[in-house]
C-alpha cells in the first residue's frame, strides 16, 4: 500500500511540475505580443552612435565588436547582433524575406504594419532547446539565440533596440 501511495505522490508531483513549466506555444504568443506592443510604442531615445547609426543600447549591454553594417552586443554571456542596411527604407521587406528564406524550422513568422514601416518577428527552432529570434523594421534587424525561458523577453528587447535605431544620412 505504501508503494502505491508513494507512486501516486510521485506522479502527482511530476504533473504539477510539468504544468508549471513554460511551453513553446505560450512563449510564442508572448513573444509576438511583446514585439507588436514594442513596435507600436514610442521608440526609446538613442544613447549610442556607432558607424552610421544611432540606437538605444540597453542597460547592461556592451558593444563587443563591429564590422560594416553589423554590431555585436553582449549582455553577460548572451550575444545579440544588430544588422542594418542603409539602402533599405523602413517599409522594405528585403531583410525579412532573407530571414524567412534562410530559416529551416520556422515556428513564428509574423509581420506588423504601421504607417510607412514594416516590422516582423521570425523565430526559427535551431534545436530542441534553442531558438533563433530575428526581429526587424525595414532595413534594420536584430538577432539572438534564446532558450525557452528567455524567448519572449529577448524578442521584446530586440524590438526595443531596432525600434530605436535610426540611420544617419
Amino acid at each position: 500500500m505504501k508503494k502505491i501511495v508513494a507512486s501516486i505522490m510521485i506522479m502527482f508531483s511530476v504533473l504539477i511540475i510539468a504544468a508549471c513549466g513554460k511551453s513553446i506555444d505560450e512563449e510564442k504568443v508572448k513573444a509576438e505580443t511583446n514585439v507588436e506592443k514594442t513596435f507600436q510604442a514610442k521608440s526609446e531615445e538613442a544613447n549610442e552612435e556607432v558607424q552610421s547609426i544611432k540606437f538605444n543600447l540597453p542597460t547592461g549591454f556592451t558593444i563587443k565588436d563591429e564590422s560594416p553594417n553589423n554590431i555585436i552586443m553582449k549582455k553577460g554571456d548572451h550575444t545579440y547582433i544588430l544588422f542594418y542596411n542603409p539602402n533599405e527604407q523602413s517599409d522594405s521587406k528585403a531583410l525579412y524575406d532573407g530571414v524567412v528564406e534562410n530559416a529551416n524550422k520556422v515556428i513564428v513568422n509574423k509581420t506588423y504594419l504601421d504607417k510607412d514601416r514594416v516590422g516582423y518577428i521570425v523565430i526559427n527552432e535551431t534545436d530542441k532547446e534553442l531558438y533563433e529570434v530575428s526581429v526587424g523594421i525595414g532595413g534594420v534587424k536584430a538577432t539572438t539565440e534564446s532558450d525557452l525561458k528567455t524567448l519572449a523577453a529577448d524578442a521584446e528587447l530586440l524590438m526595443k533596440i531596432v525600434n530605436s535605431t535610426s540611420i544617419k544620412e
